[in-house]
């Protein structure tokens, strides 16, 4: 395969959270001074097989870009035909994308990550929040997390606000991934129904439930890191968090599903993340350059594939890291 190095020019490509922070996080903020950070080098690769001469295949893979909390250097592309790097069309971050007709399209993309802890900040242009307070698909308004919404007594600054629909959520939900259920597609009214979900159905709950309190939200989707004193270097899978904002404390993120899973954690997730994940792509009813056949995405973290115009699931994926420091 065909290897190229690309240098990044972050700037054209900053996500929502990005910018020069002009607000403070002073709630429940974790970190004071320089807060924790890793370095790491992140491998993602994914392999189409191409089952007649005739299939016109097409591949799309995330690609991160800088944020506030991570910085991403040396993207180095291996591939065994051409390929493009283009910023999405509606949400945040960047996409490869590859096609061919009757031939395998593999891929392995490595990229070095420096990323902090960190507990939010920076303000908000008018157009992200306008973006913020908007309805994806499978967070609809007017439905049962509207009404769950209006049931629940909050009240003060946006971020105490956020505090009790976050302590709501984590009374509600359990993180549970059983075998034939609809979880994993950040439906929020299925989420609001079932009480339980992976990371995807506890933030988009939690995001229906703010909106509907006016407080704008982001969704951003990535991938956990093995901590430097694990030793492991595989990655199973995805993670998702999200964001709410408050005009004196800015951005600030929240993992629920992991609060729920470490309970001892539960504090800290409010209002702070660790240095162990990097964020891929932010958003939701994505739409991709060149658009798929299917138009917008409700999600992309995994390689998007489609064949002859139709979504495939064939296809092999894995990623893995490699410690720096």
């Amino acid at each position: 395969m065909k290897k190229t190095s690309l240098v990044l020019v972050a700037a054209g490509f900053l996500s929502a959270c990005a910018g020069t922070p002009t607000t403070t996080p002073t709630t429940n903020a974790a970190f004071e001074g320089t807060p924790p950070s890793r370095d790491f080098r992140f491998s993602y690769a994914a392999d189409v097989p191409a089952k007649s001469a005739t299939d016109k295949l097409e591949l799309w893979v995330p690609i991160p870009v800088d944020t506030d909390e991570q910085s991403i250097d040396d993207l180095v592309v291996d591939a065994n035909g051409p390929y493009q790097i283009r910023a999405l069309v509606e949400g945040h971050g960047r996409s490869l994308h590859m096609s061919s007709v009757g031939k395998d399209l593999k891929v392995a993309v490595q990229f070095t990550v420096h990323r902090s802890a960190t507990s939010g900040g920076g303000a908000a242009t008018a157009s992200e929040i306008a973006s913020g307070l908007k309805a994806p698909t499978m967070i609809p308004e007017g439905g049962k997390v509207s009404a769950m919404a209006a049931s629940i007594e909050a009240d003060g600054t946006p971020v105490q606000v956020a505090e009790a629909l976050y302590q709501h959520t984590r009374d509600r939900m359990r993180y549970d991934k059983p075998a034939g259920e609809a979880w994993g597609r950040g439906d929020a009214e299925w989420a609001c129904d079932s009480r339980f979900g992976n990371c995807t159905d506890f933030h988009s709950y939690f995001m229906g439930l703010a909106r509907e309190k006016g407080i704008p939200t982001r969704f951003v989707m990535g991938f956990p890191i093995p901590s430097k004193e694990s030793g492991e270097t595989k990655i199973g899978g995805y993670h998702c968090w999200a964001y709410f904002y408050d005009t004196q404390e800015g951005w600030r993120p929240v993992d629920i599903s992991e609060a729920d899973k470490h309970p001892e954690k539960a504090g800290f997730f409010f209002g702070n993340l660790d240095e162990n994940r990097v964020e891929l792509i932010g958003g939701r009813d994505l739409l991709l350059s060149p658009a798929p056949a299917a138009g917008h995405l409700n999600m992309f973290i995994y390689p998007y594939v489609e064949v002859n115009g139709v979504e495939s699931r064939e296809l092999t994926k894995s990623f893995g890291i490699v410690n720096l420091d």
